[in-house]
């Protein structure tokens, strides 16, 4: 009897509960739900600015514009001037000029219009675009050791400008009175694992330095030959 009325007194608490852990549990069981909300939160904002960066991607870099206004124009003893672009980029490798933010045929094409001053009274000077490609030649990779702890170079760029020039009667256009040319050239090496912008960068320096080759040339070949005479 002494056995049973024990067991009536002090049943199982985790059959009808103890007061002193009933009290206690709510309190565990609320902050352990407020700690999982906030590590919940925490880890969302962590996925969501993850997910935010890869979309991005690497921030771009747009190459600045050309516009030659810095260059003092060269004055030629003619009424007008033809800037005529005969060049057809082939669209296919090795060529890779078509793919250029500022093709150097368009940039040929600015920098004559800019550059070359009518100051005569007679005559027109055509200026005929006749080559302007860049080829993309891929070298050799070194398998070496060495090529785990420094950038390779990945490949070479070969540009070429060619500019003929014909002072012409309007009347008789088939008659040419003089004539020139302008050749330019330049190579640039890339190395491995540039960025999209880091490629454009390389293709804006390249066609930069063959404008500044052929404005020479303009400086003196052509103002020799058709600059107007003092």
């Amino acid at each position: 009897m002494m056995r049973n009325s024990i067991n009536a007194a002090s049943p199982c608490p985790r059959e009808s509960g103890d007061p002193a852990i009933y009290k206690l549990g709510p309190r565990l069981r609320g902050g352990t739900a407020h700690f999982t909300r906030w590590i919940f939160v925490l880890l969302s904002c962590v996925l969501v600015a993850i997910l935010s960066a890869c979309a991005d991607g690497p921030p771009s870099s747009t190459p600045p514009d050309m516009t030659f206004a810095n260059l003092q124009p060269i004055e030629v003893n003619a009424s007008s001037v033809d800037v005529i672009d005969n060049y057809k980029p082939p669209l296919q490798d090795p060529n890779i000029e078509h793919t250029f933010q500022m093709p150097p045929y368009v940039a040929a094409e600015r920098l004559l219009r800019h550059q070359l001053a009518v100051v005569g009274t007679e005559n027109t000077l055509r200026a005929i675009i006749e080559d302007a490609s860049v080829t993309r030649e891929e070298l050799p990779q070194d398998k070496g050791l060495a090529s785990y702890f420094e950038q390779q170079p990945a490949a070479r760029l070969k540009a070429k400008m060619l500019v003929r020039f014909e002072l012409v009667d309007p009347h008789a256009p088939d008659i040419i009175i003089g004539r020139a040319e302008v050749i330019a050239r330049r190579e640039k090496t890339l190395t491995e694992g540039l960025s999209p912008a880091e490629r454009d960068q390389a293709y804006f320096s390249l066609t930069n330095d063959l404008m500044d080759d052929v404005n020479d040339g303009l400086r003196s070949t052509v103002k020799n030959t058709f600059g107007k005479k003092d």
